[in-house]
């Protein structure tokens, strides 16, 4: 599903490498953490289907590695229940811009754990549901 290259915009991976010098994370596993906070909390999709001028060509392998499946999966139903007929490049590219932008106050790895944490305890504390008797 996914195309053998995909193209980020410049500015894009300028932010990619500069959480990079925060995190020591690689600019790859900084973008999968971004689609993942994208899918997370993305109550309406919103798709960039303008072209950058200057982008950075990633090759699919290195930005995904062995989750690729998942992760094509996870856009596919993303795009399924969003209604999305849009270019997967355009996708990925507004997915990754999205997640970057949730974690923009990044400053340390200790940081990157807390944008998972506190998802989970806003799970937790949210009321449960009754089942129908």
């Amino acid at each position: 599903m996914f195309p053998a290259r995909i193209q980020l915009s410049k500015k894009t991976w300028d932010r990619l490498q500069y959480l990079q010098t925060r995190t020591r994370l690689t600019p790859n596993v900084l973008a999968r953490t971004a689609i993942s906070l994208a899918l997370r909390d993305t109550l309406t999709a919103t798709v960039n289907q303008q072209k950058p001028i200057q982008i950075h060509v990633i090759n699919r392998d290195v930005l995904f590695g062995d989750q690729q499946q998942a992760y094509a999966t996870l856009v596919k139903q993303f795009c399924t229940e969003q209604k999305i007929d849009a270019d997967i490049q355009d996708v990925i590219r507004s997915l990754i811009d999205a997640g970057l932008h949730k974690m923009g106050h990044i400053k340390s790895p200790l940081d990157m754990k807390n944008l998972f944490i506190s998802k989970i305890k806003d799970d937790h504390s949210k009321p449960k549901s009754k089942p129908y008797a």
